[in-house]
Order: C-alpha cells, then sequence, then structure tokens
C-alpha cells in the first residue's frame, strides 16, 4: 500500500459511542428479572414491551423509531447503490476501466489521477524521494504500487474524472449513514428495554431519538437520549 493512502481521511464518525451506550444500557435492562417478558419483548421489537404493559403510546413512540431506522437504511442504502451504479459506469465509459469491486484505495487513484501514466510517475517520484541512493529499492517500491495492465485507465477528461471521485465518495458517505443508522437499532432496542423495566417499578420512563442535520457531513450525526417522569 502506498505510504501516502495513511494521510487521507473519510468523512464519518467511530461507533465507539454507541457501544459504549449499549455496554451501558444492556446491563441495566438485564437486572429487570421481576418483568423480563416486557425487557425481552423491547429487545426483539422496540415498543413491544411497552405496548405489553399497557403504554401504548410510549410503546408507539419506539415502534416509530423502529420504522423509522429501517426506512432510513434502505434509502441511504439505495441512494448509495445509484450512486456506485453510477460511477462504475462512467468509469468504464470515459476511463476505459472496470472498477466493480475494486479497493478504496484504487478508486481513490483512479478519482486523482488522469491516468495510470500519471498516477506511475508520482510513485516514480515517490520511490526517489523515499529511496535517493538506492537504485533497486527505487525499482522494488515501483513495482509494487504501479498500476498496469488491467489496472490502466485514462479519463476522456478532466470533468470525468471529477465527476467520478463526487459519485464515488457521495456513495461511499451514504453506504457509511446506512451504517450508523442500523447502529442506532441497537440502541433504540436497549433503551426500549430499560424503558421496560422503568415502567414495571413505575419510575421515570426513557426515549431516544437519531437525527442527521447534514447528509453529506456524517460528523453531524446527533443522537439524543431524554427521561420522562
Amino acid at each position: 500500500m502506498p505510504q501516502w493512502s495513511t494521510e487521507r481521511r473519510s468523512a464519518g464518525t467511530s461507533l465507539i459511542p454507541l457501544i459504549l451506550v449499549l455496554a451501558l444500557v444492556l446491563p441495566c435492562a438485564a437486572l429487570a428479572v421481576s418483568n423480563r417478558g416486557a425487557v425481552l419483548r423491547s429487545v426483539a421489537l422496540p415498543g413491544w414491551g411497552q405496548h405489553h404493559l399497557g403504554h401504548g403510546g410510549l410503546g408507539n413512540v419506539f415502534l416509530g423509531l423502529e420504522i423509522a431506522t429501517w426506512a432510513g437504511v434502505g434509502l441511504s442504502y439505495l441512494e448509495g447503490s445509484f450512486n456506485r451504479d453510477d460511477y462504475v459506469s462512467l468509469a468504464l465509459e470515459e476511463a476505459g476501466l472496470s472498477v466493480r469491486g475494486r479497493p478504496h484505495d484504487f478508486l481513490e487513484d483512479i478519482g486523482d489521477f488522469m491516468s495510470s501514466d500519471e498516477y506511475n510517475d508520482y510513485v516514480r517520484r515517490l520511490a526517489r524521494y523515499y529511496y535517493p541512493d538506492d537504485p533497486d529499492r527505487q525499482r522494488e517500491y515501483y513495482e509494487s504500487h504501479a498500476r498496469y495492465g488491467a489496472d490502466s485507465w485514462s479519463w476522456s477528461s478532466e470533468s470525468a474524472m471529477l465527476e467520478f471521485r463526487d459519485l464515488y465518495r457521495v456513495s461511499r458517505l451514504w453506504f457509511r449513514r446506512s451504517l450508523y443508522i442500523a447502529a442506532f437499532a441497537l440502541v433504540n432496542r436497549a433503551i426500549s428495554a430499560i424503558d421496560a423495566a422503568l415502567l414495571d417499578d413505575r419510575r421515570a420512563s426513557l426515549y431516544a431519538s437519531i437525527d442527521f442535520p447534514d447528509c453529506y457531513d456524517m460528523s453531524s450525526v446527533r443522537i439524543m437520549v431524554g427521561t420522562r417522569f
């Protein structure tokens, strides 16, 4: 892998906060041994446990979040797929290269260089920079990173290359969004389960929501957890 590729960053946020939320609320839900039936129902389908306890309105909130979550997953995945089909067709028509199933670094290179020859020239310069006094190491580096043969390409125009780059990156953002929304389904189940336990004890109940203010900025994901008294 080219050494400069480690500097490339993709938009997005870590799933670690979601995992931490689950790690906190799931053990709490497990403590509700007096009403495991409602808790297990909420784990299977958010809101089911609330309906079982006679709190239909609150159950509908969790059920609505569940429906919205999976609708968001489906729509985001479709958007990612549509953009992927577009950039795959564009690369085949305008660069003479099939990119379906290609790794991320390769697709990034196609969107950054007009041709494989231009890319190879860049690799050659890097080889001289990394190993200025070692021709053998330069040759090894070039041969291991150069793109030729079935991996070669040549864009018909710069605008086509830029369009490919945009389609590819937007596609990745949509696929990443579908993953994050699917992860929220786990959070919704966990919160619904602990909420069912709290309702059983006539204590405060919980609710959660997720928001994406900007579809092109995955760092703008907002997850809110609240309580009703």
